[in-house]
């Protein structure tokens, strides 16, 4: 029976790994959802800083200089990379986190499936292993006391022959 001891290192061994990955997966879907979050709110911060700026900054210019052109500029391309941080997060959030929860959820029907095939064999070699063994052991019996009861009645037949 050494080779349904070493399937059961086996399973036990494939359970680990599939669970070790689904936290490890789950680990990593933690790290997108909050990098999503954090990125849109980075987005949403630049933006408002930079709507605060324009309004604060349109009343002020009257005379257009290099520092003014500077300053303007770096508002710009705040608001450019607020738009870009924004746009990345939105891609992040509907691309590679949205396959990455339905790939979790794959490998979750995955091992359901693998659990539930295993507990199928598992109970048919049981049923084999256990109940039609032992079924064959009651047959072995019986047929042993058929056979001794022939044995003796033959013996008793030659018996009386011989007397005769």
């Amino acid at each position: 029976m050494g080779f349904g001891s070493d399937l059961k290192y086996s399973h036990d061994a494939l359970l680990k790994l599939q669970d070790w990955e689904l936290r490890l997966l789950e680990t990593v879907k933690k790290f997108m959802a909050i990098r999503v979050k954090s990125d849109k709110e980075y987005a949403s911060t630049l933006q408002n800083l930079c709507n605060q700026v324009d309004k604060e900054s349109t009343s002020q210019l009257d005379y257009i200089s290099n520092v003014s052109k500077s300053w303007l500029l770096m508002v710009q391309q705040t608001e450019q990379l607020s738009r870009i941080m924004k746009t990345h997060a939105e891609d992040l959030n509907s691309g590679p986190l949205h396959r990455l929860t339905m790939m979790i959820k794959d490998k979750q029907q995955v091992k359901k499936s693998y659990i539930g095939v295993h507990q199928q064999i598992e109970a048919e070699m049981f049923k084999v292993t256990k109940t039609e063994l032992e079924k064959l052991k009651c047959s072995y019996r019986q047929l042993i006391k058929e056979v001794n009861s022939a044995k003796e009645k033959y013996k008793e037949a030659v018996a009386k022959v011989k007397k005769k």
